[in-house]
């Protein structure tokens, strides 16, 4: 919403916290201040009042204090780290530059003067070479350059060295006839330290006791980390080192440059597969960290040389153990034959007594056909007869071919109509035929002379006629006048196919637009679109021909409807859909208050009804004046009036009710966030007005009120 939201406590603080007049003309603001004489205030409670101090809220500044070198005018007196500062420092002329003074031409200051050292002792302050701490080099100059009184040299430690000649004249032990040794000095006074004494140590990360030849450093002793071997190619791991054992792990552990050698502690034993196999043979082996090409980790091949023997190949007859379990052509073997037992000799075997292997067996035959092994007048070559019995052994006894059989026509669908062109020759009537022969589809049992006809391009009832308009099943289908897929239930017809200018469908509420139909999108026009019974629903507001009666009714239509503007019946309004659960219609738009007056309109005048108002901050501000101690800061000068009534304000606004503000509504108000609240009042019709005008005799800080717009708003 255009709205921007203001919260009481700080935008109607905002709003409502103003004292003086919108006209400066008419201005009789009075400041009430309970304070006493400026000199008698010492805010700081340093001793010295306000008129006096020059700094009343810091208690060490004031013209009792001492002046310090920190930017500050300490006592008061004007002038700013002044020389006679307590912590002013003490600087000696330096005509040289050669940063040391001369103690007769010190100052003191809080700022180094230009031409001034911080430290003293120069002797000669017309020559840079000669100050404290100057080398003397050569022993054959008389002057005193480090100014220490004396123009000899001197030899403190004894050694025989002047001290203007080596480098330490505090010890013996060190000059330039000294011997170089590792001790972190420059033993013979040659500039360099433990030259060519040094050891070379390397860093052991891992602390393995092994060191990384790229980390060396140059040491007296074995710096903490450090060690003196170099061998180590993997610092970073405690276990890699030219002493561990080596292992299969991509790893070169023991620093030889090979990893993974078939030596390796957790190395495998493979077997020479050379019939690959998948088998290894147990007497040809090779150990190794990875299988090596043509070996395997089984051992248990019994004949290497041919891929068809080993421990997972079929048994088969041919005088070889294929699966090596030691034993060759058993009776389970994969293509051992079946045989059969022939007790009437008549060249059938009985298929119900068999036995396996791979040579024939006395008295077995490999056939299986004899029905009846107790009689050698019945098996498969024997001559059917009409006698009950299975002569030929084909499972049927009195077969078609019988020389008595009669003809049958054959009724496959069993409906009790046979197929001319379909005959037998039986003894007795076969199962599935019949004597009738005037079925015209023998495949279907609802295809013959007593059939009903359906919709199914069949002649069902064996007529010569296919899907007759009277079939059982043909559909009803329904007027489409205005093509749009979409039938009228009171035009009808029969048929098995769809008819021109008919459909299936029959939910079309209006056949003579094509516009109106269950899929179409439902629009501001006073009419069904979408055939739901239901007119302009979802759409409600968006135009004259569908106003709604408040922004309630469109949001109860549609909850997904947005903020912005919608027909009514009073005319176009802004609806905000979205704040407080949404629902509320403008009557008043950027309403101005100011500090000390109100709006003498009216709003709603177009009567909405209304259970809840909605003040809601737009623009602008009202400048605070008055200062309260309580838990919100500003005069309570928001005001409101209902119809004729009273003035009011909204509840726990301020710390009292001021001016024109005469009702605090409180359990009817509610603040909503931001900078908005909200108060309640059942099915009013009322017009509303807004103002603020805050009583003056509490303010205690004054300043110029500025002016505040706000929105009103009305849900019922």
């Amino acid at each position: 919403m255009r709205v921007q939201r203001l919260t009481l406590g700080v935008a109607l603080a905002l709003t409502i916290a103003s004292c003086t007049s919108k006209d400066p003309a008419t201005d009789d603001t009075v400041i009430n201040d309970d304070s006493g004489p400026v000199e008698e205030i010492d805010a700081d409670n340093d001793g010295y009042p306000a008129d006096e101090d020059c700094d009343d809220s810091n208690e060490t500044i004031n013209p009792g204090a001492d002046e310090r070198c920190d930017g500050v005018d300490n006592n008061c007196d004007g002038v700013v780290d002044e020389d006679a500062a307590i912590d002013a420092q003490t600087w000696y002329g330096d005509n040289d530059g050669d940063g040391y003074g001369v103690d007769e031409e010190a100052v003191v200051s809080c700022d180094q003067p230009t031409g001034y050292a911080d430290a003293a002792g120069d002797c000669d302050d017309e020559d840079a070479a000669f100050h404290p701490g100057a080398v003397e080099d050569d022993c054959a100059d008389p002057n005193d350059y480090n100014c220490d009184g004396s123009v000899g040299f001197a030899d403190n430690d004894g050694d025989g060295w002047p001290a203007c000649q080596e480098c330490d004249d505090g010890d013996e032990a060190v000059n330039p006839d000294a011997t170089e040794i590792c001790d972190e000095i420059d033993n013979n006074c040659d500039g360099s330290t433990d030259e060519g004494v040094t050891n070379t140590y390397y860093a052991d990360v891992d602390g393995d006791g092994y060191g990384d030849p790229d980390f060396p450093v140059e040491a007296c002793e074995a710096p903490v980390g450090y060690v003196g071997d170099s061998t180590d190619c993997d610092d970073t791991v405690a276990a890699v080192n030219p002493g561990a054992t080596e292992l299969c792990n991509s790893v070169d552990d023991d620093c030889d440059g090979s990893t993974d050698e078939d030596d390796a502690d957790d190395a495998s034993t493979w077997y020479a597969d050379s019939d690959a196999d998948g088998y290894g043979d147990a007497s040809t082996t090779a150990v190794s960290c990875s299988q090596p090409s043509g070996y395997v980790a089984d051992s248990t091949d019994c004949d290497d040389s041919a891929s068809a023997v080993n421990p997972a190949a079929t048994e088969l007859c041919n005088s070889v153990d294929d699966d090596c379990d030691g034993s060759t052509d058993e009776d389970d073997a994969d293509d051992a034959s079946t045989w059969y037992a022939d007790s009437d000799a008549d060249g059938y075997g009985d298929p119900s007594n068999a036995t396996a292997s791979c040579n024939q067996p006395s008295g077995y035959v490999s056939d299986d056909s004899d029905c009846d092994d107790g009689s050698s007048a019945v098996n498969p070559s024997a001559t059917e007869l009409c006698n009950s019995v299975d002569d030929d052994c084909d499972g049927t006894t009195d077969e078609d071919d019988a020389d008595d059989a009669s003809t049958w026509y054959a009724d496959s669908d069993a409906d009790g109509y046979g197929d001319a062109s379909s005959t037998t020759a039986s003894c007795s009537q076969p199962s599935g035929y019949v004597s009738d022969s005037s079925d015209c589809d023998d495949a279907s049992s609802a295809v013959n002379p007593a059939a009903t006809e359906y919709c199914n391009s069949v002649d069902d009832d064996c007529d010569g006629t296919t899907d007759e308009d009277d079939a059982a099943d043909a559909s009803t289908w329904y007027a489409d006048s205005d093509a749009d897929t979409y039938g009228d239930a009171l035009s009808t017809t029969a048929a098995c196919s769809q008819p021109s200018g008919y459909v299936s469908d029959n939910t079309d509420c209006d056949d003579a637009d094509a516009a109106s139909n269950p899929s179409a999108t439902e629009t501001c026009d006073a009419a069904d679109n979408d055939c739901d019974i239901a007119v302009d629903e979802g759409v409600l507001g968006t135009g004259a021909s569908c106003p709604a009666t408040d922004c309630v009714e469109i949001l109860a239509d549609n909850s997904a409807a947005a903020d912005g503007t919608y027909v009514l019946d009073a005319g176009s309004f802004f609806c905000d859909m979205t704040t407080d659960g949404g629902g509320w219609t403008e009557v008043g738009s950027n309403v101005a208050v100011w500090g000390t007056s109100y709006d003498t309109t009216y709003y709603n005048s177009q009567g909405f009804t209304w259970d809840e108002v909605l003040f809601a901050y737009d623009s602008g501000s009202v400048h605070a004046h008055c200062t309260y101690p309580d838990s919100l800061t500003g005069c309570n000068n928001l005001g409101f009036q209902f119809a004729s009534e009273n003035w009011g304000v909204p509840q726990n606004w301020g710390s009292s009710i001021c001016g024109m503000s005469t009702t605090d509504y409180t359990s009817a108000t509610s603040y909503i966030g931001g900078y908005d609240f909200v108060i309640g009042r059942t099915s009013s019709t009322d017009t509303i007005r807004i103002g603020a005008l805050e009583a003056i005799s509490n303010c205690t800080i004054g300043d110029n009120p500025g002016t505040a717009y706000l929105d009103i708003l009305v849900r019922r």
